[in-house]
Parts: C-alpha cells; structure tokens; sequence
C-alpha cells in the first residue's frame, strides 16, 4: 500500500470524527468572538491573537488525537497486520501526520477567511494590509500546529497508556509549539512570520526524524 493510498485512508478517517468537527466549528467561533470583542492584546494585533488561539485549540486537539490514535493502534496489534505487506513502517505515521494536517489547514483557512471578512467590513483597513496580516497569521498557526502534530505522534509511539498519551499531549505538545513561536511574536527584533517558519519547519523535521528512528526500532 502506497504513502497516497494510505494518506487518503487517514483522510478519510480524520474528517469524519467528533474531534475535526470540533475543531471545524470551535476554530471559526473563536475567530468571530475575537473580532467582535477586540480585546486588549498589548500590542500583539488581533490577527495574531486570533492565530495563537487558533493555533492552541487546533495543536492540541490535533496532538490529543495522534497520540491516543497511535496508542490504540498499538494496543490492538494493527500495526501488526499492517507490517506483514509491503509497507513502508514510517509511511504509517507521515500518513497520520498528513491527514490531520491537512484537516488543520483547511480549518485554519477557514477559520482567518472569517476574521479577515469581519475586519474587510467593519474596520477602516485596506484590503491588502488585511490580507497581508492574514497571510502572517496563517503561517504562525500552521508553524505552530505542525510542531504539534508531531509531538502528538512521538508521544503516541512513546508511551502504551491512553490516558499519560493525552495528558503528554496537552501539557507538553501543545505548550511546546507555542512556546517554540510566541518568541517571534513577543520580540520586536525578530519577525514573527520568519521566526515561526524556521522554527516550525526545523521542529517538526527533527521530532519527525526521531518519530521515524523510534518507530523502526518498535518491536510489534
């Protein structure tokens, strides 16, 4: 079975549960509260508010997913079935990791589309700075909730308890890929789009190296 086949399989799987339609829904509400309530984010923008927030429900719920996902697959022996045909054992994982991705995206997109509409019609802004602002957000949340996923998985391949999988992934994924962005946004040296880009990248290439490393050693 090929990475693409097992990608679509996932996909399947993923868009379908409670959890991404939690996340399909509580990501766009909290956008619109945001917008309309104009909180005082000192001197963060809302946008960038939005996209931490954003960032935080989808990483974690995303990260909680994974984690428990992979452990109840462990505990059930499907990788088992799965390793005796021609399958590549870290396509099992990439596969995951795409589809919950992927779901992210769109949600996030859908999600900064709303907020970018509210700003368009009930703030004196032009279109292009709003979109502009956009466009930095989603990169900041998808840097974010990449890291995210990947720890989700590390922890799933890293421990057998349901339970410590999802208290790993709440208290230390999803802590961690916010922390691993929030320098870029709070520091006016750095640039928050560029910093959380490097960082997301860089992260979640190395999580996913040792996710690989771990999973090949597993014994099922």
């Amino acid at each position: 079975m090929s990475l693409g086949l097992l990608y679509k399989d996932e996909l399947r799987g993923y868009y379908k549960s409670k959890t991404m339609i939690v996340l399909f829904v509580g990501m766009p509400l909290i956008s619109i509260f945001m917008h309309f309530l104009q909180p005082d984010a000192e001197g963060i923008p809302i946008s960038t508010l939005v996209a931490l927030l954003v960032a935080s429900l989808g990483g974690t719920l995303s990260s909680v997913m994974l984690s428990t996902t992979v452990v109840n697959e462990k505990s059930r022996h499907v990788y088992e079935l799965f390793l005796i045909r021609p399958i590549k054992r870290f396509h099992l994982l990439l596969a995951k990791f795409l589809a919950v991705y992927t779901c992210l995206l769109i949600g996030t997109i859908f999600s900064l589309s709303i907020g970018l509409t509210i700003d368009y019609f009930t703030l004196e802004i032009p279109l292009d700075v709003i979109l502009e602002g956009a466009a930095d957000s989603l990169v900041i949340s998808l840097a974010a909730m990449a890291i995210s996923c990947s720890m989700g998985l590390l922890i799933g391949v890293l421990t057998n308890s349901v339970m410590l999988a999802a208290i790993l992934a709440i208290y230390a994924g999803n802590q961690f890929s916010m922390l691993a962005v929030l320098p870029g946004v709070i520091l006016e040296t750095l640039d928050p789009v560029l910093f959380s880009l490097a960082i997301g990248l860089s992260a979640t290439i190395v999580i996913m190296g040792i996710n690989y490393f771990v999973f090949e050693k597993k014994q099922f």
